[in-house]
């Protein structure tokens, strides 16, 4: 069966200090990106993080479809796809049918094939995740004149009951996020001042523009987990540590590797007991979405430890756009092809 695989074109970057075994596996991916993938002015400075999250999805695809079965578009052609087996090309445009795997160009995710992180984007709706979020959400905007939730009011209200601190977010995907201080007497005209303070003329055209800003309040979370979702069913999962890529991933499908302040960078150590936690959660937080929102079924659900050791759901992102960590990414492909009803290689 045929796929569409996006490979965004990163260049290749130096290997990391590691033992010998780790970089003759770096060595082996650096070949194969090379075979597949134009070479780039800034290869052998390239990024790590993002160019092996970039050759494992290229792995990933090669090993579970088979390469005469893929169509690789590579960002710097984007119109023109080409069979990873015999090299022939096609437009790209031709393709757009075929199940698609890989990163995809989002153009704030407008395009037919980001339905699934659409719905993903639509997290903070559904009773799913607000009764498993340990914190209250209010989608609202400012200078609405009574035509709406304002967000001043909002806060005001937090402030009022001892609340300090909130967060940010867009509603669009990406847009902007940012933490809040909610001072004692907060007043509710101080509401768009924040929102100026952060984002100076871009808040112009938020302003009057209904349910634009999710607010939500600060709390603590600590051990944040990343798991990947196929068809309503985990595949893996691994700590949010920026640093790691797959070629981190200690040899468990649900990598028990954890920090427990993630921007803190403090320490990663083993975690199995915490990880096992933070996969049931998560398991049962998919079941409930399932059957709240059938439309969605592939996702990444970010969870964590939230006041007192509760476990929390961070917020839900697109999977093929999902950051790798320490996952095993295979695990997804394998996934998608059982759904597909393709014989995994």
């Amino acid at each position: 069966m045929p796929w569409l695989v996006s490979i965004v074109n990163r260049p290749i970057a130096a290997p990391r200090p590691v033992s010998p075994a780790a970089r003759a596996r770096f060595d082996q991916l650096v070949a194969l990106w090379t075979r597949h993938v134009p070479a780039t002015d800034g290869d052998g400075a390239g990024d790590y993080e993002d160019f092996v999250e970039q050759v494992v999805h290229l792995e990933a695809a090669l090993d579970t479809f088979g390469a005469d079965n893929i169509w690789l578009v590579i960002s710097t052609d984007p119109g023109t796809a080409v069979n990873a087996g015999n090299g022939e090309t096609r437009p790209a445009a031709d393709l757009q049918l075929l199940p698609r795997y890989g990163t995809q160009p989002s153009r704030r995710h407008q395009d037919v094939d980001m339905e699934q992180a659409r719905h993903a984007a639509d997290y903070y709706r559904y009773e799913a995740f607000l009764a498993r979020a340990g914190r209250r959400f209010a989608v609202c905007g400012f200078g609405l004149e009574g035509q709406g939730a304002e967000l001043g009011d909002v806060l005001a209200g937090w402030a009022a009951e001892g609340r300090r601190r909130a967060f940010l977010k867009s509603v669009q995907i990406k847009q902007f996020a940012f933490p809040v201080d909610l001072p004692e007497g907060f007043d509710p005209a101080d509401g768009s001042r924040l929102v100026y303070d952060a984002l100076n003329y871009g808040a112009m055209y938020l302003e009057g523009a209904r349910e634009s800003i999710i607010a939500q309040e600060f709390v603590t979370m600590e051990y944040e987990y990343r798991v990947f979702v196929v068809s309503n069913t985990v595949a893996t999962a691994a700590g949010c540590i920026e640093e790691f890529t797959p070629l981190d991933n200690n040899g468990y499908l649900f990598d028990n590797q954890l920090r427990r302040h993630r921007q803190a960078k403090s320490p990663v150590e083993a975690e199995p007991a915490i990880a096992g936690i933070l996969t049931d959660f998560a398991r049962n937080a998919v079941d409930a979405l399932a059957l709240e929102v059938p439309a969605l079924t592939d996702y990444v659900i970010d969870v964590a430890l939230g006041p007192g050791g509760k476990p929390l759901i961070v917020e839900l992102n697109s999977l093929l756009n999902a950051g790798l960590y320490a996952s095993q990414p295979i695990r997804v492909t394998e996934a998608m092809a059982a759904r597909e009803g393709v014989l995994v290689r």
